[in-house]
């Protein structure tokens, strides 16, 4: 009787078939998609502040170079001064704009709880890795290290988007043909200067048009 009863507890606390490939499939599908996703999303957004900071510049630096030729020029003619008052009021406004619209978004801050959520999800699913590569899994450690995921999404309290994940999928595409994986880097390259555009589309065309403005007033009448 007991005899039974040991083997019968001993059999129960051993992972079924089943048991184990659904936590292959959390190692290998979901936790490998969770930190790719969110390295992915937080590079993105380091380039879309970045982006944003190059805008800045440029725009600043308009900025100071109207100041001097009206300090260099002081007698500009009238339509001369208009036009350098336009570029002058649409480069502040415009830098302005953009430094609030970065600091409500915060991009620098999420790029940062992304990036180190996707480390600690490194973590957690090479856990589960090596546990399935051990002679005898343990239900155990596998069992903490899913809940430990579980709770890693919700205290992270952002998460990746749909897109992000689609974008880290593009970056993973391999293939054994070099023209297809030529493809593949430059669908990836693509879609993510897309994305990155998108995202300050506002300052690009702001930008499009003082530069525009510049070219046309520096142009010989």
């Amino acid at each position: 009787m007991t005899t039974n009863q040991t083997n019968t507890a001993v059999n129960a606390s051993e992972p079924t078939e089943k048991t184990l490939d659904y936590y292959k499939y959390l190692a290998e599908n979901v936790m490998a998609g969770t930190r790719g996703a969110r390295f992915t999303a937080a590079r993105l957004l380091v380039l879309k502040e970045r982006a944003s900071l190059v805008i800045q510049c440029v725009l600043t630096v308009l900025l100071i170079g109207v100041s001097v030729y009206l300090l260099t020029y002081p007698d500009v003619d009238e339509n001369s001064a208009r036009r350098l008052g336009l570029i002058s009021t649409m480069s502040s406004v415009s830098i302005l704009a953009i430094v609030l619209f970065e600091y409500a978004l915060g991009r620098g801050l999420l790029a940062s709880k992304l990036h180190d959520s996707a480390l600690r999800a490194t973590a957690l699913m090479r856990t589960v890795e090596r546990e399935l590569a051990a002679p005898e899994p343990a239900l155990m450690v596998l069992a903490q290290a899913a809940e430990a995921y579980e709770q890693e999404n919700i205290l992270t309290n952002v998460n990746h988007s749909a897109v992000d994940f689609t974008l880290h999928r593009y970056s993973r595409a391999k293939s054994k043909s070099g023209p297809v994986n030529f493809f593949y880097q430059a669908r990836s390259i693509f879609a993510q200067a897309l994305v990155v555009a998108l995202a300050v589309w506002p300052g690009l065309l702001t930008l499009g048009v003082i530069v525009y403005q510049t070219v046309v007033f520096l142009s010989p009448r």
